[in-house]
């Protein structure tokens, strides 16, 4: 019987004319539907601002984490640092992530990127994760205590 319950039935009921032209019956609004009407507007200008916005909040997890490596050990020495970043990180936010939770100066960044290795195990390929390093040079005789402990 699922046949039968697709098929439309027609409406039998007929409307007497009038001499007025026809016009739409428009149900009054609820206040249930405004607040969803506003809350789906709200989101689309959280959507069109969301970009910025995102930019700025990704400062606290910029970087991942201090390069600890001969090289890197040597250049801190000299007042440049290196960092792990994201592989998305751009260099101006990286340069303000380092302002904000160091508060030093950066005088310049540079980023290198890697392409991950193939891996084989086997018969089974695999690759590694692409990465991203940042080496931040500081203002004159400013300093970052990464390396304490290590």
């Amino acid at each position: 019987m699922g046949i039968f319950s697709r098929i439309k039935k027609k409406d039998t009921t007929k409307v007497a004319p009038t001499d007025e032209p026809s016009k739409a019956i428009v149900a009054p609004k609820s206040s249930k539907t405004e607040a969803k009407v506003e809350k789906v507007e709200k989101k689309i200008e959280a959507n069109t601002v969301g970009v910025a916005a995102a930019r700025i909040d990704r400062s606290s997890y910029l970087l991942l984490s201090p390069r600890v490596s001969e090289k890197a050990g040597m250049l801190a020495t000299k007042g440049t640092y290196v960092f792990n970043v994201p592989v998305t990180a751009e260099k101006v936010e990286i340069r303000k992530a380092v302002e904000t939770l160091y508060n030093v100066t950066v005088v310049r960044v540079n980023t290198a990127r890697g392409i991950g290795k193939v891996v084989h195990r086997g018969r089974i390929t695999g690759r590694r994760n692409n990465w991203k390093k940042a080496i931040v040079t500081l203002k004159g005789d400013q300093k970052i205590d990464l390396y304490h402990g290590v």
